[in-house]
């Protein structure tokens, strides 16, 4: 396997094409019509659409993810395996949910998730009635 430095513009325009889970070699090899097995390394490169600068957190998925209420727990769960449950208290404990949606978010991001997975922790909770402020006068 080779490496090549690639200027920002050709890194957006690869990360333009890519696919959830793709890498970069997945995304030429697409784009090039390159048949035949793919290399490894034991180093997996960065999942397209790539970061424009590498200082910054994916804002794409990375893993799949779900979160979910069943009965009275939040249960979060990653592809890799990973799950994790949250009691929940009741609809009307506005802290309680506040530290319940606190942990499961910090949870999830110390497994990977991206932004848009911490949000979908967050909806999990308010489209089953777990609202972090009162209802509306």
């Amino acid at each position: 396997m080779r490496s090549i430095r690639v200027s920002d513009e050709v890194w957006d325009a690869i990360a333009a094409k890519g696919r959830f889970g793709e890498t970069e070699d997945d995304v030429l090899r697409r784009v090039f019509g390159v048949e035949g097995p793919l290399e490894t390394t034991s180093a997996p490169s960065v999942p397209v659409p790539a970061l424009r600068s590498q200082r910054q957190r994916p804002w794409h998925a990375v893993t799949r993810m779900s979160a979910d209420v069943s009965g009275d727990q939040l249960v979060v769960s990653f592809a890799t395996g990973r799950r994790k449950s949250f009691p929940l208290p009741k609809q009307t404990d506005l802290d309680g949910i506040r530290r319940v949606r606190t942990e499961a978010v910090q949870w999830a991001k110390s497994n990977g998730a991206s932004s848009g997975q911490e949000d979908a922790v967050k909806k999990a909770l308010t489209t089953n009635g777990y609202h972090v402020r009162g209802p509306r006068s």
